[in-house]
């Protein structure tokens, strides 16, 4: 019995060679939490670097969003003249006033007075407005994004061109659509398509700082702002009226497209799409044939 448990002692002995290398194993392999431990490691460290990155690029987006401003609001109106600041306040000063019968429709008389001459002015509704391109029987509808501004520009080129706005209101020209586009409601999407693509801001009334300083005024960023500022340093009589004059290309320019493309009232989106993308041109050759 004694040899027995000598020999049970002798293999469970924690000595030399004779314990088996199972039991020589920690319960935690030593190698395997090693692992562990390195990939946690790279992971916090990955976590710290998307963290950092993500630190530096919003650093990065409020340094541009800073410099943007500064270059809006101080850099570029430095660098604008008298003349430009002037204009260019004058202009948006105008833009985002509502069209009020009350006070308006005197120039509403004015623009029937000057597509139908030959025709005695008609208080109120009457289908007669729908021979001039607006959608319903009184324009006051028609307005909304134009504005005011819009039935500016409409009296502006019936005053100032009769003949190509005779063209344009009454299809004179070309081979036409059966379901032409509408003249004026037309004139009212020029009007607001401007003011986007010259990226031109309506003046908050209420802000006397604004109203009182034009230099406040945020100057246009966009390519064909910055084309039209440009018109707005010419020394001239057309360039006083530079968003009208520009308004009366833009309208040729629609008309001139809608008859190449052979449209319908159905593609006039697709239509003044091209027209703004033709925009810059516009005022380039514009400008040059003024200087």
């Amino acid at each position: 019995m004694k040899s027995v448990l000598r020999q049970r002692k002798k293999k469970i002995a924690p000595s030399g060679g004779d314990v088996s290398p199972s039991l020589r194993e920690s319960l935690l392999d030593r190698t395997e939490s090693g692992s562990d431990f390195e990939e946690d490691e790279a992971s916090a460290k990955r976590c710290q670097g998307t963290v950092f990155q993500q630190t530096l690029s919003y650093i990065t987006y409020l340094v541009e969003k800073v410099a943007v401003y500064l270059n809006t609001y101080l850099g570029s109106s430095k660098k604008l003249s008298e003349l430009q600041k002037k204009r260019l306040f004058d202009l948006v000063s105008r833009i985002g006033v509502k069209y009020e019968q009350d006070k308006h429709g005197a120039v509403l008389k004015k623009l029937w007075t000057l597509a139908f001459p030959d025709l005695p002015f008609v208080e109120g509704s009457t289908k007669q407005w729908q021979e001039m391109g607006w959608q319903g029987n009184h324009p006051s509808s028609d307005f909304r994004g134009g504005g005011f501004l819009a039935l500016e520009n409409l009296v502006y080129f019936a005053e100032c061109k009769p003949l190509a706005f005779q063209r344009l209101c009454f299809k004179m020209q070309g081979v036409r659509s059966d379901w032409e586009y509408p003249f004026a409601a037309a004139g009212v999407n020029i009007t607001f398509m401007l003011t986007k693509c010259l990226d031109l801001h309506e003046v908050d009334r209420a802000d006397k700082d604004i109203c009182s300083t034009p230099m406040l005024l945020p100057p246009p960023s966009t390519t064909a702002g910055k084309m039209f500022l440009k018109l707005l340093d010419v020394e001239s009589k057309r360039a006083d009226h530079a968003f009208e004059e520009i308004f009366c290309e833009t309208f040729e320019l629609l008309d001139k497209i809608w008859l190449e493309e052979k449209a319908d009232y159905m593609q006039f989106p697709a239509v003044m799409k091209k027209v703004e993308e033709k925009l810059p041109a516009l005022l380039k050759q514009y400008t040059d044939s003024i200087i």
